[in-house]
């Protein structure tokens, strides 16, 4: 007869809550290190919102911002964030800081938190962090 070891629920649950905080930490992290490359690579400049472009989604509306600016060689350009939400990050006619890519100024993001792609950054690796230290706690306080 074939012996087959009885998993626990415990042990499940510690690795789902193990799995799911490796996931987000590498997912955190990545998101991290790629706004972090491209702030260090990125110009900045002063840039209006020409308009927004609305996108539905799941839960609503998501809000992209057009956005016009120079760049440090005389190029007049326009182009949409990448990074949309809802509410819009700014108001058609603000005026805001920009980053752009020197390679491709259409690349763009408005220099702040949320749009720069730090707080959701942030906020994966905090979760990720969470759920793998508390799926390490569960384990030693079930050993012990």
């Amino acid at each position: 007869m074939l012996y087959v070891p009885r998993v626990s629920d415990t042990s499940i649950a510690l690795l789902v809550l193990g799995l799911h905080g490796v996931i987000f930490t590498l997912l955190g992290a990545g998101l991290l290190i790629n706004a972090r490359n491209f702030r260090k690579r990125a110009l900045r400049a002063q840039g209006q919102v020409v308009g927004l472009r609305r996108s539905e989604s799941s839960e609503g509306y998501v809000y992209y911002p057009i956005l016009r600016f120079t760049t440090v060689y005389g190029q007049v350009v326009q182009a949409e964030s990448d990074v949309g939400s809802d509410p819009p990050s700014a108001r058609q006619g603000q005026h805001v800081a920009i980053m752009y890519d020197p390679a491709d100024p259409a690349r763009l993001r408005i220099d702040n938190l949320t749009d720069s792609g730090t707080l959701l950054a942030g906020i994966f690796l905090g979760v990720g962090l969470l759920l793998l230290f508390s799926g390490i706690a569960v384990g030693v306080v079930t050993i012990l």
